[in-house]
Formats: structure tokens, C-alpha cells, sequence
């Protein structure tokens, strides 16, 4: 019956997603305001932080309007590939793809559908960036081995090898850059962005090298900050933690290191002590109060990665109850009615496909 529950969640959340056309508002989409063109970077951050933290309505009245955003879309690609919805995940492809970043021949990747200036870089619209292209990846992966489709994923490959940085810092270690304009050490896009890259056909040694470089970095607690060189990157978080702990599982279980078990152990252990309340509830930011649909999400995803099923369906279960409105919207919070496509309803699409799926494999042994 909980099962049944959950699907009959996961139905409407998508049913909503399919009537917007998996279009929608995103908490990152200010620069899509003409309003917003001032070349500076300061007011370019400014304005996108207000735009983030105000009601829908001002994004009408900006001249902001609702749009499929690509790691959005490879969401739900990932989503109707774990429920076995071929039709679906065709149609969400065939938009993703029209929405592709501009390389040469035909090789792939993707980036946000709007401009972003996070305060550190800057990167216009479908600058390819290595998260919204990993996740295609691990979602056309899933759609392969799912739905039996054959996509060829070394049309990723040049991307990981000629557009995305690979660089050591000043103690060798080994990183991917976030987009092809900057060279920030994030600990979360390089070790998804190595795993990915190994399913393009990529050197297993490249993954095995940013694999030791979290390792290096690894706090004596278990922790890693979102990244290092900048005073804005030494903060701790739910999602990026959790990303961290994926990647480091599936590239234990694609390099059968089992030298890695004791670093991801003290990762998880870190995970569950301080980024959860005592209710259970995620905590999104360690320092700061509150928590979004996409950090319960992510804490979901990492709950089941590590075979915690009770307490990923008791937060399933809180989602559908509080989080999901009448028309199958997710709302961004408890205390957020706004709706994001990419960012409340892609996300627990996911988290609620991966406990509802038939296949009842972790997460863990996923890319293998």
C-alpha cells in the first residue's frame, strides 16, 4: 500500500511536469530578464539573488518566462527511464537535445539555459558546464540499460577531453573545472564529471586520479567544503555532500578499489550526524536554517544508495503529504509555495522513481 502510495505521488508530480511541457521557472533565471544586461558582475549577481528569494509573479513582470532547462530535462529522462516510460523519455531526449551546447561534428554537452553568475565565474546561456552534462549521461546510461536503447555516449567524449579543464593544483591532485571558463576546484563536479567521463569511453586512470585527489581532501570528520581557493566555496551543504558520496560509490564499484570503503564510510557517517535534524529532516546548509524540496531529494537518493529504505520512504512519504500540491506541483519547501521545474519537480521525480522502480537494486550498484 505505501508503495502504491508513492507511485500514485510519482503520477501526479509527473502528470503536472507533462501538462507544462517540462517547462518552468528556476531558481537560477534572472539573467533571462532583459533587465539584467548591465555587464557588470556585481549587479549580475545582485540581480540574480533577488530574483531567486522573490514570489513567481516578479519574474512575469521581469519578462522572464518559463523554459526547459537541460539538467532539468535529464532528470526527467533519468526518471521515466527507472519507471520504464520509453514513450516519454523519447520525447524528453528528442527536447534535450535540440537544446544542446555548440560543438563541433556531433559531439555533446550541456549547460544551464540561462545566464549564471555565481561569485566566483560567470557563464552565458548553454555554456557547457560538466554537471548538466553528466547527469545526461547518467541518465541516457540508464535509459540504455533500462529501455534498451544503444546511444552512442562517446559523443560526449571530446567534451570531457577538449572543452572541460583537467588540472592539478599545487599538491598534484587532479581536477575537472565546472565549465570550459574557469579552473575552480569543486570537489562535487569533478568526481561525477570523472565518473561520467569513464562511461564516454574516458581513461579509468583519470578517474582513479580525481578519485585521490577527494581523498586527499578529505576532513579528519568525514567532510569536504563545496570547494577550495575561495572564501565563498568553504561551505558545507546537503546536496553537494551527497553528490560527493555518489560519486565516490560508483567509482569504488567501477574500480573494485575497496581501499575506498573506509573514506566512504567516514563520509557517510559525517552525512548522516550533521546534515540531518533530530526529526530526521535534512538540514540544506550547515550553519543555516531550512531545507528545499531539492536537498530532501538528494538526501532520499543517498538514503537508498546506503540501503536506509525506511527513512528515505518516511521522507517520500512527508514529500507527497507537504510538498506535492493538488495539480501534482512540488512546492520548494514547506514554507515556499513556489514552484521550480528543474529544482522541486525533476528532482523528487527522481528521488521517488529510484524507491518505486522495479528493479529494488541500491543505488549503489548503479554504474557499475
Amino acid at each position: 500500500m505505501e508503495e502504491d502510495r508513492l507511485k500514485a505521488c510519482l503520477n501526479r508530480i509527473l502528470n503536472y511536469a507533462e501538462g507544462e511541457g517540462w517547462k518552468g521557472f528556476d531558481p537560477y533565471d534572472g539573467l533571462l530578464s532583459p533587465l539584467s544586461r548591465l555587464p557588470i558582475p556585481i549587479y549580475k549577481l545582485l540581480f540574480q539573488q533577488v530574483v531567486k528569494r522573490s514570489p513567481l509573479w516578479i519574474r512575469k513582470m521581469l519578462f522572464i518566462s518559463k523554459d526547459h532547462n537541460p539538467k532539468g530535462l535529464a532528470l526527467f529522462l533519468w526518471t521515466y527511464s527507472l519507471i520504464g516510460e520509453e514513450h516519454k523519455a523519447q520525447r524528453v531526449l528528442r527536447i534535450l537535445l535540440d537544446r544542446k551546447s555548440d560543438l563541433p561534428n556531433d559531439h555533446l554537452a550541456f549547460g544551464y539555459n540561462f545566464d549564471w553568475q555565481s561569485s566566483v565565474f560567470y557563464a552565458p546561456a548553454y555554456t557547457p558546464n560538466i554537471i548538466a552534462t553528466s547527469f545526461s549521461i547518467f541518465a541516457l546510461k540508464e535509459a540504455n540499460e533500462r529501455l534498451g536503447w544503444n546511444f552512442n555516449l562517446r559523443r560526449f567524449r571530446w567534451a570531457y577531453e577538449n572543452v572541460f579543464h583537467r588540472f592539478r593544483d599545487e599538491n598534484g591532485r587532479l581536477w575537472f573545472s565546472y565549465t570550459p571558463d574557469d579552473r575552480r576546484r569543486i570537489f562535487n563536479s569533478s568526481i561525477l564529471g570523472a565518473v561520467a567521463y569513464v562511461h564516454t569511453g574516458g581513461d579509468l586512470e583519470i578517474l582513479r586520479d580525481v578519485v585521490g585527489t577527494l581523498v586527499f581532501y578529505q576532513r579528519e570528520d568525514g567532510s569536504w567544503p563545496y570547494g577550495l581557493g575561495h572564501w565563498r566555496m568553504n561551505y558545507i551543504d546537503n546536496v553537494h555532500t551527497a553528490y560527493n558520496l555518489w560519486g565516490l560509490v560508483w567509482a569504488r564499484n567501477i574500480l573494485k578499489d575497496v581501499t575506498l570503503d573506509g573514506v566512504i564510510k567516514r563520509g557517510v557517517g559525517f552525512y548522516l550526524k550533521n546534515l540531518f535534524d533530530r526529526e530526521g529532516l535534512p538540514i540544506g546548509r550547515i550553519g543555516r536554517r531550512g531545507w528545499e524540496t531539492h536537498d530532501l531529494a538528494a538526501s532520499v537518493l543517498t538514503l537508498l544508495m546506503f540501503s536506509k529504505w525506511e527513512k528515505a520512504k518516511d521522507l517520500l512519504n512527508l514529500a507527497c503529504k507537504n510538498l506535492v500540491g493538488s495539480l501534482g506541483e512540488v512546492f520548494n519547501s514547506p514554507t515556499d509555495g513556489r514552484v521550480f521545474m528543474r529544482w522541486s519537480q525533476a528532482w523528487l521525480s527522481l528521488a521517488l522513481a529510484w524507491a518505486v522502480s522495479k528493479s529494488k537494486r541500491s543505488l549503489s550498484s548503479h554504474h557499475l
